[in-house]
């Protein structure tokens, strides 16, 4: 697949995203089309599911597009316009959104990227090659493992590399204050998700979802749980199927019927970075710093945050960057690095990730 027509599609909605902010119809008509342009050269060079994925895209673009171009008539003779509805909505939706980021930006993480790629993205890259061999893309990934390692990213960077729809739930999307209003959010949901030809599908923090069920569980739980199942294992057979992947910091909480084939039955640790990684966090952290920062300050860092997660390395260099704006510093040095980190506190503790990997 070409990365050229990707990045030239991106390029493009943004474009169009922007233009629509700022009521520029014509403008916007203009990157909505060439979106469209090179979303339908991507489906050309793809096969099954992702060939239809792409070709819906292009679709709604193209359709995205004409109402732009009538917008733009009835701007020319004085009326004011702006976009409203579902034609805002293709480009930007509160709850479904498009990632940038690819699997090349996930730093480190080499056996975690090798599962995804060969459960999820290759078989769809190689769909043809992928059926001699007998292989379909189905099942979840439960991407466990300590807070602020990267999971949420993850997710993201799969939705990226095969510029597929990303839908995020949480709890909070699920649990409603009346009766049946839970087991209604969850069908609504997975609805959305299913209206598109393929999608990728990220619940957050399982463990508050999937809870065991015990004796003292809630009732409205138990009903919760047993909805998203029957939701799960209509995944395979549904007409518009997605990929499915979880997150949680506590494994052990999660109810064992969740685990097993065709739901998450692929479990991959998501674990502290070890030093390449953590150079390239850093190294990413200060990608749009304008200012030189020392090799050795880099790997200065690299080597003090070994118990650190992602998140707590870009919380370090995000105070560094504060303290060199507060200093009017021109240059980040291994000094200011040095006093900016006398006291890192790891987020995680050793129980804890003890817990976790057993």
């Amino acid at each position: 697949m070409s990365n050229f027509n990707y990045e030239k599609k991106i390029e493009h909605e943004k474009a169009a995203e922007k233009a629509l902010m700022e009521d520029d119809f014509p403008s916007a008509f203009y990157h909505v089309a060439e979106a469209a342009k090179f979303a339908l050269a991507l489906a050309n060079q793809c096969t099954g599911r992702l060939r239809d994925a792409y070709m819906s895209n292009a679709n709604e673009l193209m359709d995205l597009a004409e109402k732009c171009k009538g917008k733009c008539a009835k701007r020319s003779g004085g009326e004011k316009m702006s976009v409203e509805g579902d034609e805002s909505k293709k480009l930007n939706d509160c709850r479904v959104e498009r990632p940038s980021v690819r699997m090349a930006d996930v730093a480190g993480m080499d056996n975690v990227k090798r599962q995804i790629r060969l459960r999820m993205i290759e078989p769809l890259q190689h769909a043809e090659e992928a059926r001699k061999h007998g292989l379909k893309v189905g099942g979840g990934i439960l991407l466990y493992g300590p807070p602020g390692t990267g999971k949420t990213f993850i997710a993201k960077a799969v939705a990226g590399e095969l510029d597929l729809p990303f839908y995020t739930i949480t709890a909070a999307d699920i649990f409603g204050k009346y009766v049946g209003e839970s087991e209604n959010n969850i069908r609504t949901l997975f609805e959305e998700a299913r209206k598109n030809p393929l999608s990728v599908v990220f619940i957050d923090e399982l463990e508050t979802i999937f809870r065991k069920r015990t004796g003292d569980i809630h009732e409205t739980t138990q009903k919760v749980i047993s909805v998203i199942l029957q939701e799960l294992d209509g995944v395979k057979d549904g007409k518009n199927p997605f990929l499915l992947l979880g997150a949680t910091n506590a494994p052990w909480m999660i109810d064992e019927a969740f685990m097993r084939t065709g739901r998450f039955d692929v479990k991959a640790y998501v674990g502290l970075p070890d030093l390449p990684a953590r150079e390239q966090i850093i190294r990413n952290a200060f990608k749009h710093v304008e200012y030189p920062v020392d090799e050795d300050a880099i790997m200065y860092l690299a080597s003090a945050t070994g118990k650190c997660s992602g998140a707590d390395i870009n919380g370090i260099v995000q105070s560094i960057r504060q303290t060199a704006f507060e200093r009017h510093a021109d240059r980040y040095t291994i000094e200011l690095f040095r006093a900016c980190t006398q006291h890192i506190t790891p987020s995680c503790n050793e129980e804890t990730l003890r817990k976790i990997e057993e």
